[in-house]
Parts: structure tokens; C-alpha cells; sequence
């Protein structure tokens, strides 16, 4: 497949101000988001991820979960209270509520999404397999100041969605998405906008164009992604493409805190192995100071070499 397809159908809604932003705050965060993906150097994160349980319900191949158990232990309040004031006293303004976890088996999340937007999170989204999406769960998500709802699909048949997922539930995901578009419209809203994506590998990259055609001018935005290879472990779905030619962004804009607190610089699988500092004996400021090399290698594109951003990078990991 070539280069071409990983781009985003509609990005230019990225830039739309959320009604319950000022224009100006969201005309600030935007710039410094931009900045951050310059790979220019930055004094504090633009956005976290926190992860706020461990466990998913399907187990995916391209994913951790197709290969081991991970208990679904959750953050408790407490950590993730403290987390989002420390983020936003060091000026983060963005906050995405997942990592390798499915968020929606956390019965709280629009708590958890309200409580960041009243502390000054002004961007507030989470990507989702799309299963408990549920007619409840939608209301409450159309209702609690959700930014964007991302939502995975990678396929437009059944037979290639049970390969990728493993559930047997895609009539259902694509209902369920689909429902959450027509009653955000219907109540005459525009947020939360609605991503879909597709991670293209070798059980699915025949299905790409569909898509395409299916989900463009349907979501708002329709996201074409490339496959990491799963660490530890071989897949054999990863498609290899041209090295690229500039350093990451992720470690220049964000922090991940998964749900058992340890922080680091990345929201890849690999990011587990570049881990640095736990919120429970650290603060968010000490791991951002810690990261700084990691950034100054992206910035000056010496990446090249390193053990896990040089495979990753080549998406070989």
C-alpha cells in the first residue's frame, strides 16, 4: 500500500473550537500542539494519556491482549485526581483517556471526562473498539464534554473483522458508531467529533479503499494508521514501508501514565520499555525532565540507533 493512504480523511476538523472553549484558549492550544509536533523544543507536555484500567474485552492480534493476560485492575480516583492537577499545573491542555486498554469498561469515564474539563482540560477524547457503546453510554458520552470519540474498525467485512478482533461483533461495533453519529446530529450537536480508523496490515490492507469509500463524509474524520509489530512477540501482520524521515512527535507533546502509574514518553506498545518514574514516588515534572534526551534525539533525527525508537520508528518492533 502505498504512503499515500496514512493521512487523515477531514483533519481540518481538528482545528474546530469545542462550544464550551473560548476561541482564543483553543487558538492557544492549537498553536502549541503545532508547535510540539515541530519537534521544537518544549518546556511541559501539551497532553497526557492516562490509562485508566488495564484490561480489555477483545484480544486483538496486532495488540498486547492477543498474547497475554492483563488484569483489568483499575486507577482509583485518588491517582487519577492527582495526575490531572499535576498536568494541568505544568500547562497541559489535552488529555486522551486510554493507552492499550478498552476505557469504556470503566463505568465512571464521564466522570472521569468532566472532572478533567472542570480542572482546565480543554481537549478531552479516548480511542474505543466501539463494543459497549451502548445506547446508555452513548447519551452520557453526548452529555459530559467529550471533545472526540475515536473508534477502531480496521475492516468493512465481517469474515476480515473477526480476524482482527477475535469477537464476532462487528455488526454490532458499526451499529453502534453509527447510532452515536445520528443521535449527536439529531440533538444538533457537533461534538464530540467521531474518528474512525483503520490500522492496515496483512490481514486487511485489501479492504483499504472500501473504507474509504464507506466512512468518508460519515465520520468526521477517517484516520489510515500503520502497524507497530507487537513486542515480544511476532505477529506477522506488519507491513514494511520507507524509513522516515524525521524524528517522533510523541515524546515532544505528551506523557502516558498507564493504569498502574508508571509514566512514559510514548503511546506505543514499545513506549512500556521507555518508561521512566511512577506517579506514586515521582512527579510528572521529574519524568519530562528525564525524557529530555530522548527528545533532543528525535529533534536532531539520531534515532536511527536506538533500541527501541529505531525499530519502532521502522515499524519492525
Amino acid at each position: 500500500m502505498s504512503d499515500q493512504w496514512f493521512r487523515m480523511h477531514g483533519a481540518e476538523k481538528f482545528d474546530l473550537c469545542p462550544p464550551d472553549v473560548s476561541e482564543l484558549d483553543w487558538a492557544e492550544f492549537l498553536r502549541k500542539y503545532k508547535a510540539s509536533e515541530t519537534l521544537a523544543e518544549v518546556t511541559h507536555p501539551i497532553q497526557i494519556d492516562v490509562e485508566l484500567n488495564g484490561g480489555c474485552n477483545m484480544n486483538c492480534p496486532f495488540c498486547l491482549h492477543g498474547y497475554e493476560t492483563i488484569e483489568n485492575q483499575a486507577m482509583t480516583d485518588e491517582c487519577y485526581h492527582d495526575v490531572i492537577k499535576q498536568a494541568v499545573a505544568m500547562g497541559a491542555l489535552s488529555l486522551k483517556l486510554n493507552y492499550i486498554n478498552e476505557p469504556l469498561m470503566r463505568r465512571d469515564l464521564e466522570e472521569k471526562i468532566e472532572y478533567a474539563k472542570n480542572q482546565g482540560i480543554l481537549n478531552v477524547y479516548f480511542v474505543t473498539n466501539g463494543a459497549l457503546l451502548s445506547a446508555k453510554r452513548r447519551k452520557q458520552l453526548l452529555d459530559c464534554g467529550l471533545t472526540k470519540l475515536f473508534c477502531s474498525i480496521d475492516a468493512t467485512t465481517e469474515e476480515t473483522y473477526n480476524q482482527q478482533r477475535r469477537s464476532g461483533l462487528f455488526q454490532r461495533v458499526e451499529g453502534n458508531i453509527r447510532a452515536f453519529i445520528a443521535e449527536r446530529n439529531a440533538a444538533g450537536q457537533q461534538f464530540p467529533l467521531v474518528l474512525v480508523s483503520f490500522l492496515v496490515n496483512k490481514l486487511n490492507e485489501h479492504e483499504a479503499e472500501k473504507f474509504a469509500d464507506e466512512w468518508v463524509g460519515v465520520a468526521d474524520i477517517v484516520s489510515f494508521q500503520k502497524m507497530n509489530e507487537v513486542p515480544d512477540h511476532e505477529s506477522g501482520l506488519t507491513i514494511q514501508y520507507d524509513e522516515p524521515t524525521s524524528g517522533c512527535k510523541f515524546p515532544g507533546k505528551q506523557l502516558v501514565i498507564d493504569h498502574l502509574g508508571n509514566i512514559q514518553p510514548c503511546c506505543k506498545l514499545a513506549g512500556k520499555q521507555l518508561k521512566d518514574g511512577n506517579v506514586f514516588s515521582s512527579d510528572l515534572r521529574e519524568s519530562w525532565i528525564a525524557f529530555e534526551p530522548l527528545r533532543k534525539m528525535h529533534r536532531e533525527n539520531t534515532w536511527q540507533d536506538h533500541p527501541v525508537c529505531g525499530p519502532c520508528m521502522r515499524c519492525e518492533i
